[in-house]
């Protein structure tokens, strides 16, 4: 894995930590979504930024009416 790929599983599962998941779940999680976003990625012609950057809003949008 390269540097900028660990450093965005590790800020994405600090995210999930402070939503109050485990880092055990926090990083599986975070490994679940990066890879989902490389398939809405290529699915949909998305940079893999703004793949990341939807689902993220969906499991904020998700955690804050849920």
């Amino acid at each position: 894995m390269m540097d900028s790929e660990q450093a965005q599983l590790d800020g994405i599962a600090a995210l999930f930590i402070n939503m109050g998941a485990s880092e055990t779940q926090a990083k599986v999680m975070a490994a679940q979504l990066l890879k989902r976003a490389g398939q809405i990625a290529a699915e949909r012609q998305l940079s893999q930024v703004e793949a990341v950057e939807l689902l993220l809003k969906q499991v904020i949008e998700a955690r804050q009416s849920g």
